[in-house]
């Protein structure tokens, strides 16, 4: 005879995880604390979320949140990523030649 077997059951957390596209969340390291302010409206919502276990904290709620809005445009944020990192080598790049000037006019 077979046992049958239970079906797997879904958490709400999980579900959660799912709707927002967050996989993979809870393997990603989180190193960088980011302190940010919110409103009364979303910080109950953060609240709510932890209060019936979705979440372990208002921070866990806010990256998961934060990682699945990314995430799910992440062609769109990909793109930004590398114009700022771009940005930032032309920007490197400016500096070094106004130090050099200014510095070559002071010898």
């Amino acid at each position: 005879m077979s046992k049958k077997e239970k079906p797997t059951r879904t958490t709400l957390r999980d579900r959660v995880l799912q709707n927002i596209s967050a996989d993979g969340f809870e393997e990603i390291d989180r190193e960088i604390p980011v302190v940010a302010r919110m409103n009364k409206r979303v910080v109950e919502i953060l609240d709510a979320m932890v209060a019936i276990g979705i979440f372990k904290s208002r921070s866990e709620a806010a990256a998961a949140l934060v990682e699945g809005a990314i995430a799910s445009r992440e062609d769109f944020f990909e793109d930004i990523r590398k114009q700022a990192s771009s940005l930032s080598e032309r920007q490197d790049a400016a500096m070094k030649e106004a130090q050099d000037a200014i510095l070559g006019k002071l010898k």
